[in-house]
């Protein structure tokens, strides 16, 4: 079999799905089977650990995934009684989602699960090499905004182009 990572023609966005599946994949059905929770309310139950008293469309807003699937997992989760609903007071639109006792307790159990594979995903890298990992994935998702509004068209968009210091002999490189 040829090096499909290297000799694909999305390289980059390939390898991260890559590492994302092994990553995320077997971590997540571990955590259905031993918890009862789908995919959609691991994300919820991670969010609302790190930030209490959010909606449900920030989330989609944030995470990317579909509304409906979010939407689902919210109401599981709070027949479940991981979280619950309470109305803004200064919005009255405005359901704010908080994570119940229960629902730290159960996040507090798989996380550890997900921060110890995350190391052995990481095992790889020397403490310099996870140091620049990190600036470089934080610099991605900084400029994610910028390009996931485009609208999808057929046609290849090529990157602006800069001149770069080799711009004396006509050569130039994409914008970064």
């Amino acid at each position: 079999m040829r090096d499909i990572m290297n000799e694909i023609e999305i390289k980059t966005a390939f390898k991260m799905g890559y590492i994302q599946n092994f990553y995320r994949e077997p971590a997540f059905r571990s955590i259905e089977q031993q918890f009862g929770i789908k995919r959609p309310e691991i994300l919820v139950l991670i969010f609302l650990g790190f930030e209490d008293e959010v909606t449900a469309a920030e989330i989609v807003e944030f995470s990317g995934h579909l509304k409906t699937n979010i939407t689902r997992a919210v109401v599981d989760l709070e027949k479940k009684g991981f979280l619950r609903r309470r109305t803004d007071s200064t919005d009255q639109r405005r359901q704010l989602l908080l994570i119940t006792s229960e629902g730290r307790r159960v996040r507090a159990e798989f996380m550890p699960m997900l921060q110890e594979r995350e190391a052995w995903m990481l095992s790889a890298l020397n403490r310099r090499e996870c140091e620049q990992f990190e600036v470089l994935l934080n610099k991605l998702a900084r400029h994610t905004p910028n390009w996931t509004g485009r609208p999808q068209n057929l046609s290849p968009r090529r990157p602006p182009v800069r001149r770069s210091k080799s711009a004396i002999d006509g050569a130039t490189t994409p914008a970064r």
